[in-house]
């Protein structure tokens, strides 16, 4: 093995030479075309010809060795993917030159089967340690944990991890029988197992992230690696919740890039003059317009383009006003996808929830292709009936101290923030002001992810409308009357004791 790493993030200082180098990118969701974003100013960001180039003008700066890794959520997110199950993404990530990726939880939303195909499609490993059968304990066979890796004579242990959310935010039925175990103990066995292997370095791809802000970072994968240590794993690749990180946990360093295409991690691996070796870490914005385009990505995606080009294309609306996506408070864009759900269910209620909005919509015509991806997951449109006591409850569950996670459509919540949890609603009135009693009956439209895989929901009688997410947002849109204008009431209002 390598002597003792000193394991910091450095940013500055000079170097011998740099030993190894991971590029590494998380969250790609299938975003295989450039795009433009509120933030980006005019400029086209990430898509997979882009990132391949930059992904190779990284290498050949560096002139050492270098591995390609990915931490996770690779297929579901665009008609360029998801029509044909993610197969492009993969083959895209086999043109990249991928040498290992985590498996993360959208990448069982068509099934467990369909994942099988496409890790036989994959000319890398795909690795997940803390999936196990629900019954027998074991991983399941076509669930590999580790692969050691040849890096220019670094043998590199990595090994793959998966939130604990996974069961909780997958539709129901795609996980049966599978289990997700938490923590370090989860992987205890795998380190084992990789550590007789006798491995220079031991990196964990994990489909786990954090959030980071000028006091600190927190999150799922930050408790992770306060349970580990430096001897155990030496570099963490992080991903999930679509943020930049670089922080240092318990001697381990974490990077994370991001999401979409956006963003490309670089971390060197340094020998300096005086003997020690540090990481060095970065995160780069991957600027389509900087890059020349890798032109074999294209002849890899020409098969898949045509039919994808034409659903497209479809224009199906004019926006007065933008309509931007934001996580931490009500917006318009919430409020438009909560409206439609209601319409087009022929329901008292509606209700979306924040995490399923994945994309802003800018004012002027809008495609379906546009539309397509702030709702991607092809989830079906249903009509659940239920008490009024139950609708307050799935309410109040979606109150934090200081927001909603959901947006609602024909009822609005005046709340406390300041209460306990699970009393936090003052008055629940609908939208023709009528107050909602416990002992009453609602209609309520709503995904069936949420119906399925909410508990409150799940026992309540639903109906079907035969409509999908993005099929019933476009004939919603397409109804209203041109431009549409972002909706301005507001649903949870926050009152004062």
């Amino acid at each position: 093995m390598l002597p003792a790493l000193l394991i910091v993030v450095a940013v500055a200082g000079r170097a011998d030479s740099t030993l190894l180098r991971i590029l590494s990118i998380n969250d790609f969701h299938g975003r295989l075309d450039p795009q433009v974003y509120a933030w980006s100013e005019g400029r086209p960001v990430g898509g997979a010809p882009a990132l391949k180039s930059a992904m190779d003008s990284a290498q050949a700066r560096c002139g050492c060795p270098t591995l390609r890794l990915d931490a996770g959520d690779e297929m579901q997110g665009t008609l360029l993917s998801n029509l044909s199950f993610g197969r492009s993404t993969v083959l895209a990530f086999n043109r990249m030159g991928i040498h290992a990726a985590a498996v993360g939880n959208h990448d069982f939303d068509w099934s467990v089967d369909t994942l099988r195909a496409r890790i036989r499609d994959a000319g890398y490993p795909w690795l997940v340690a803390n999936l196990v059968d629900s019954v027998t304990g074991r991983r399941p066979a076509w669930a590999q944990s580790w692969r050691m890796l040849d890096a220019g004579g670094l043998r590199v242990a990595v090994i793959g991890f998966i939130t604990r959310e996974t069961k909780s935010i997958v539709r129901a039925g795609n996980l049966t029988g599978l289990t997700v175990r938490p923590g370090a103990a989860s992987i205890a066995d795998v380190l084992a197992e990789s550590r007789e292997q006798r491995p220079d370095l031991t990196i964990l791809v994990a489909h786990a992230g954090a959030f980071c802000d000028s006091l600190a970072c927190r999150g799922e994968i930050v408790d992770l690696a306060r349970e580990l240590d430096s001897t155990q794993v030496q570099l963490i690749v992080s991903g999930h919740t679509h943020t930049r990180v670089r922080t240092v946990v318990n001697g381990i360093p974490i990077v994370q890039s991001g999401s979409y295409s956006t963003a490309l991690g670089v971390v060197d691996l340094i020998r300096r003059s005086d003997g020690s070796r540090v990481w060095r870490t970065s995160v780069e914005t991957v600027w389509a317009d900087r890059v020349t385009p890798d032109a074999g990505m294209a002849k890899v995606l020409e098969p898949f383009r045509a039919r994808a080009d034409s659903f497209a294309a479809r224009r199906i609306a004019v926006l007065r006003d933008s309509l931007n996506q934001f996580q931490e408070r009500e917006y318009p864009l919430g409020n438009l996808l909560a409206d439609a759900w209601r319409r087009m269910a022929r329901a008292d209620v509606g209700l979306t929830n924040n995490g399923g909005i994945r994309a802003s919509l800018p004012a002027g015509p809008v495609s379906f292709g546009r539309l397509y991806e702030v709702v991607p997951f092809q989830n079906q449109l249903v009509r659940v009936r239920l008490p009024g006591s139950v609708l307050r409850a799935v309410i109040e569950y979606h109150l934090n101290a200081s927001h909603a996670t959901i947006h609602v459509s024909g009822v609005v919540a005046r709340w406390d923030p300041g209460r306990p949890r699970g009393s936090r609603i003052v008055s629940l009135t609908l939208a023709n002001g009528r107050p909602v009693r416990d002992a009453g009956i609602y209609t309520l439209g709503t995904l069936d992810f949420l119906a399925t895989g909410l508990q409150l929901l799940a026992d309540q009688p639903r109906s079907e409308t035969g409509l999908m997410d993005v099929d019933a947002l476009a004939k919603y849109l397409a109804g209203l009357p041109q431009p549409v204008a972002a909706p301005r009431t507001v649903r949870f209002v926050k009152v004062s004791p």
